[in-house]
Order: structure tokens, then C-alpha cells, then sequence
């Protein structure tokens, strides 16, 4: 697992932020930074501890996207970490799931079949798109394919091996377009357990958002 600080400028206040698999700062690199510095976690092959100090903040806000909320689970569930405020946003803590995850024969076969065609493929479903995928190549992990791959075995081989490690969300945004993580399942997930919230956006979120305030502030 890899940690980036997107901005570190002894702030008051900090954003961890769980990215979604196989993706890198691009994804978010539009996002005004606003008074945050802010740490990203990504490529989780393997998921280790978290190492960074956050104890020196007045307020650490959670945010999770794809399969970075099962990864925020995994990393943090025994930390006891007193969060302003976590936000999950199109995933679930059961990532691998037939009905409130991405279900296990698509998890399967995106595994096996992962290559730079389909690749394209996944990515214009995430964006909805291809007009959609085509206006936001900024957005598009440079991370190559088969690093990619490597960590999708890795969390797969981690979502099989242990139980879920749940932790507490105080908001779900479920995409309604969403095509990998479908609605449906987002909701079966989360019903009960948290405020939800549903968006008419796809998988890939940010391109509704201008900064970071705006998504903390939901």
C-alpha cells in the first residue's frame, strides 16, 4: 500500500482519502485543495498499516471510493480513529459479493481477462462512457496494466482469506449510473447501516465535484 501526500502544508485539518483500485493521483488532481493537507492511499498489493501521524490534527475527515472503502476497512477498523466525518462513495465493505458487492463471477472474470483492451473497456464503464471516457483522459491512472492486475489478485487473495472488518461510514453515496458497483447492490449493503445518499453519477464520482470541500460537506 502506498501513501501520497497530495498536499502537506501543516494545515489544521487533514483528509485521508482511500482511492479506488488500479487508480493514482489523477484521478482526483482536478479537486481544489482547499485549507486540507491531504494523504491518499492507494495500490493495495499488499494492504499494510497505516504508518502516517495524524494525531497532530484538529479534525482527520475519511474519504473512501470503489474498492478504497473495503481498504479503509481493512486498514482502519482496529485503530479507533475518531473521524470529523467518513464517506463512503461507490463501494462496499463485502467488495466481492453477488448482492452487495461487485458480484464474484464479473470480480473473476475482470481478473483473468485484465489487459490494455480491456482495460479501455472497464474504463469506459467506469466513466459511463465513451464520449465520457475520451473528456476526462486526465483522469486515467498511468499505472500500467499489469500492476493493475497484480493488485486485483492481491485483493481478491485478502477479501477471501478474512472476514469483513466493518467499520463505521457516516455517509454512503451510491452512484444510480454506477456500472461496476451496481446501485442496487450499493444499497442492499448499506441500508440500515448508514444516511445514504443517491447520485446520478457512474462509478468514477469526481467529475460532479470542483474541490474536496464540496465532498466532505455532503
Amino acid at each position: 500500500m502506498k501513501a501520497n501526500w497530495i498536499n502537506k502544508q501543516n494545515n489544521t485539518n487533514c483528509i485521508l482519502f482511500f482511492n479506488g483500485w488500479g487508480m493514482d493521483e489523477h484521478a482526483i488532481a482536478h479537486l481544489a485543495l482547499g485549507d486540507f493537507d491531504i494523504c491518499m492511499l492507494s495500490d493495495y498489493n499488499p494492504i499494510t498499516s497505516l504508518e502516517e501521524e495524524l494525531s497532530k490534527y484538529n479534525e482527520v475527515y475519511l474519504l473512501a471510493w470503489s474498492l478504497g472503502v473495503w481498504a479503509a476497512s481493512k486498514v482502519l477498523s482496529s485503530l479507533h480513529i475518531k473521524f470529523a466525518k467518513s464517506i463512503a462513495i461507490n463501494g462496499t465493505q463485502n467488495p466481492i459479493h453477488d448482492t452487495e458487492g461487485i458480484p464474484t463471477a464479473i470480480f473473476n472474470n475482470t481478473l483473468h481477462s485484465w489487459d490494455d483492451r480491456n482495460r479501455k473497456k472497464f474504463s469506459m464503464r467506469m466513466f459511463g462512457g465513451r464520449d465520457l471516457m475520451e473528456t476526462h483522459q486526465e483522469n486515467l491512472s498511468n499505472r500500467n496494466t499489469q500492476n493493475q492486475k497484480d493488485e486485483l489478485a492481491a485483493i481478491k487473495d485478502a477479501v477471501e482469506s478474512s472476514k469483513i472488518d466493518a467499520l463505521t461510514f457516516d455517509v454512503a453515496v451510491i452512484g444510480k449510473n454506477d456500472l461496476i458497483f451496481i446501485a442496487d447492490n450499493q444499497f442492499n449493503y448499506w441500508n440500515n447501516k448508514t444516511r445514504v445518499i443517491e447520485m446520478d453519477i457512474p462509478h468514477f464520482p469526481f467529475d460532479s465535484f470542483t474541490s474536496w470541500n464540496e465532498i466532505i460537506h455532503l
